[in-house]
């Protein structure tokens, strides 16, 4: 239960806000800026906890580490780093402090900062009935002034420690595996897509090409020329998208198999292309341990991979301007993945392949605008039998949009006006290679187009976005439960 000084807390922010804020909110993880160079700091000290016979030995902050949310959308995070530990703090959804010392004391954990104004701050973060609370022990900040009180505190959600089994610091690789996934990059990747689109026989080709490259011979078994032209020309951008930097063709590209065997020509020296598998799969592996976590749904996986495009890669304006005067033939989704920008098929490429990577059956869609025919591609997923349009390309730089994520047929069709007529899947010769009459006709993920991204709650298995202030003045989060997914 909220307590008085709760109320005025959430009263004092929302003014505030009012007060200081036009048009279109920000995004509720932005921080409010710290303070200015020349503004006092408070001096890092920490608290020291001489024990007596009437004191009890403090707890470490070990044992609050975790996210705790209240019913007021309040967010309290303390974390174990390589360093010691790090903590913030978001009050009313809008006024955040992120920097500062964390210490334990013998009543909770100890934040010291200094507030949006560059004053000195110390709030406790400490035990309270079956929660916690968040109390003011030093502070001149109007929202929050000394001896405030926020109670209801839950922890939500268990945040990893960076430590080793036997208690020793941990070396990068081995916290990011800690506190992911262990997933395994695969050379040996298809969809079911691709195999619905252009059948069993090119899938087995495919598989045949991957292992002749690994053992650096330069044969592989292939039903027949057919076969060969649509897998070698397909089959590289979506399943190992490297390789087309390290093969081509046959040196006699019309005669490339016979009696059952295809050759295919080197661009680099075959232990230079196995060399390079490896080091792409190794770049493939750090990604899938950095974004996914152990035991994700498909569901899971595509939002989170979905919020890291969306806070990691840049669109290739320079790339898709110059196409409109010359030919370019750099682009790629090996490209991508090694310089972090691209355009729409090169983004859409990577993202369903990590996808597919981590196990979701995942694709790619295109289409023409109705307004002016120009294409695109995005990508195109199946969680729990069932089909969606995922735009990975149209998120960047939207701080986590949700409009662009698991759409219909007829979402993907107001979001710029991409006409269904000319969806097509996969190939990009859908006259040869037609695929089945695919429908994204589910709209159970209609609530979250409105929203933005605030946090996945894997415990839970809620989608925590923004929301907005209620008749008593007070800022809930939305919440959307996907549990089943």
């Amino acid at each position: 239960m909220k307590t008085t000084m709760k109320t005025i807390l959430l009263f004092l922010c929302a003014a505030l806000l009012f007060a200081g804020c036009t048009g279109e909110q920000p995004k509720t993880t932005d921080p409010i800026a710290t303070a200015a160079a020349d503004s006092e700091a408070p001096e890092d000290v920490v608290i020291q906890v001489v024990p007596t016979e009437d004191a009890d030995l403090p707890l470490s902050p070990d044992a609050y580490v975790g996210l705790y949310t209240d019913e007021g959308g309040d967010l309290v995070t303390i974390e174990k780093t390589a360093d010691g530990y790090a903590m913030s703090v978001v009050l009313c959804e809008r006024i955040g402090l992120d920097e500062g010392t964390v210490s334990a004391s013998g009543d909770g954990v100890v934040f010291r900062s200094v507030d949006p104004d560059g004053n000195p701050i110390t709030l406790l973060f400490f035990r309270n009935g079956d929660g916690c609370a968040l109390r003011a022990e030093e502070s001149a900040w109007a929202p929050l002034p000394a001896g405030t009180v926020v109670t209801g505190f839950e922890r939500t959600e268990a945040l990893p420690s960076p430590s080793g089994e036997n208690g020793e610091q941990a070396g990068a690789d081995d916290q990011k595996r800690e506190s992911k996934g262990h997933y395994t990059f695969q050379p040996k990747i298809c969809s079911v897509f691709m195999e619905e689109v252009f059948g069993k026989d090119m899938c087995d080709a495919w598989y045949n090409l991957v292992d002749a490259v690994l053992a650096g011979e330069d044969t592989f078994a292939c039903k027949d020329q057919y076969t060969y032209d649509w897998m070698m020309g397909q089959f590289p951008e979506h399943c190992l998208p490297i390789l087309k930097e390290l093969i081509d063709y046959a040196w006699d590209r019309e005669n490339s198999v016979v009696d059952g065997v295809a050759t295919f020509t080197y661009l680099v020296p075959p232990e230079e292309a196995k060399a390079r598998i490896e080091e792409f799969g190794e770049q493939i592996e750090g990604m899938l341990n950095e974004v996914f976590e152990d035991g994700d749904s498909d569901f899971e996986k595509c939002l989170a991979l979905y919020i890291y495009f969306s806070d990691h890669y840049t669109y290739d304006w320079d790339t898709y301007e110059k196409m409109d005067d010359e030919y370019v033939d750099y682009t790629s989704c090996a490209r991508f993945f090694r310089t972090g920008i691209g355009i729409c098929h090169e983004i859409s490429s990577a993202y369903s392949y990590l996808l597919l990577q981590a196990g979701v059956q995942a694709t790619t869609m295109s289409g023409n605008r109705s307004y002016d025919h120009a294409g695109h591609q995005w990508s195109y997923v199946r969680i729990n039998g069932k089909e969606y349009h995922i735009d990975p390309t149209y998120v960047l730089g939207t701080g986590g949009a949700l409009r662009y994520f698991l759409m219909t047929d007829e979402k993907r069709e107001e979001e710029d006006s991409y006409e269904q007529a000319t969806f097509f899947a996969v190939s990009h010769y859908a006259q040869d290679h037609p695929h089945p009459d695919y429908a994204a006709d589910d709209d159970t993920f209609r609530p979250l187009w409105d929203h933005e991204f605030e946090a996945l709650d894997r415990t839970t298995h809620t989608v925590v976005c923004p929301g907005e202030e209620n008749e008593n003045g007070e800022w809930t989060n939305f919440r959307f439960d996907y549990s089943g997914y």
